[in-house]
């Protein structure tokens, strides 16, 4: 019997990798599976906030590190390497927990998005990208959207013109719904949520964003890319920050100028993180800015138990296991 999952989810920067790991260790026999299109990224850490080795303290973690800056990767491609590394833990007779803010990702995991039978169709998609481009047109194909899967439209961020066209083109190959397209491959799951106040994650992303340019570790990671042969197109794309570590090192910005532009659309991308988590009313809600360390460990365990997340009997792991 396959194991329900446990997802930690929610905006950037409210403390997911650290209750992941904390709840790891808590369960006995859990690893973590990254749900986070820029931790995939070969080779950059810093700027996408991976989990160190130090952070992760021996708790296996896994799709780190899949595919190389600029290298095309989809969410079906994430999805089959998802599935891949639970099928180890599922051998191991441990719970696999879910964490990260790639709300697609975690979706698509959990309900069994059908992505593979829906072949894009060139013409048409390049027609919807040029209008998404233009003023209004993004609109337009949300509300083309809208009207075709009203049921399947709520689970759709049509701030993305990505994911839009990606969901017409899903219909187009299917017809019926988006909801229709679910449960191919879908995991039980329990969906745990991290979110805090407006003021405190306003100063908690200022922290992390500017000691990123202060400590300098951000530019060495983006010196040391470059030098490796990232061309700066990919690496301005894998993730927020990167561009304007370009920036500076090219001599364009100052630090500060770039940390607050950096600042600025990290906390553009969270708003949007946040609108798409709270459509999901599966998810429970719980406070790191008002809970202590313990209690929210404690809170989350409970959601974790009362929904079957409970590891088996650990297997016997050999050399060679991934």
């Amino acid at each position: 019997m396959t194991r329900p999952l446990l997802a930690i989810v929610g905006p950037t920067c409210t403390g997911k990798s650290s209750l992941a790991v904390s709840l790891a260790r808590h369960l006995g026999a859990a690893e973590l599976l990254s749900a986070d299109s820029r931790q995939l990224r070969r080779g950059l850490r810093v700027g996408t906030c991976a989990p160190t080795a130090e952070e992760l303290g021996g708790v296996r973690c896994h799709l780190l590190d899949l595919a190389e800056p600029g290298q095309p990767f989809s969410v079906a491609d994430w999805v089959t390497a998802a599935h891949a590394a639970l099928d180890g833990v599922e051998r191991r007779n441990a719970v696999g927990v879910v964490v990260g803010g790639t709300g697609l990702y975690v979706t698509a995991l959990v309900d069994g998005f059908d992505f593979g039978r829906a072949a894009p169709d060139p013409e048409r998609r390049a027609a919807r990208a040029a209008l998404a481009s233009e003023p209004g047109g993004l609109a337009r194909l949300a509300e083309e959207l809208r009207e075709r899967d009203p049921a399947g439209f709520a689970a759709v961020d049509v701030r993305n013109p990505r994911r839009v066209v990606r969901a017409l083109e899903i219909l187009d190959a299917r017809g019926g719904s988006l909801v229709d397209a679910r449960g191919a491959d879908g995991r039980a799951a329990v969906l745990v949520g991290l979110d805090v106040d407006a003021e405190v994650h306003a100063e908690w992303l200022h922290r992390r964003v500017f000691g990123m340019f202060r400590s300098g570790a951000l530019l060495e990671e983006a010196e040391r890319a470059i030098r490796g042969g990232v061309g700066v197109t990919a690496l301005a794309a894998s993730g927020i920050g990167y561009a304007e570590a370009i920036d500076v090192i090219e001599g364009r910005r100052s630090p500060a100028a770039a940390a607050a532009s950096a600042l600025h659309r990290t906390t553009r991308y969270a708003k949007a993180q946040r609108t798409y988590f709270r459509r999901d009313g599966r998810i429970h809600w719980l406070r790191p800015d008002i809970l202590s360390a313990g209690e929210l460990l404690a809170s989350a365990t409970r959601l974790a138990v009362e929904g079957g997340v409970t590891p088996g009997e650990p297997a016997t792991q050999s050399a060679s296991s991934p």
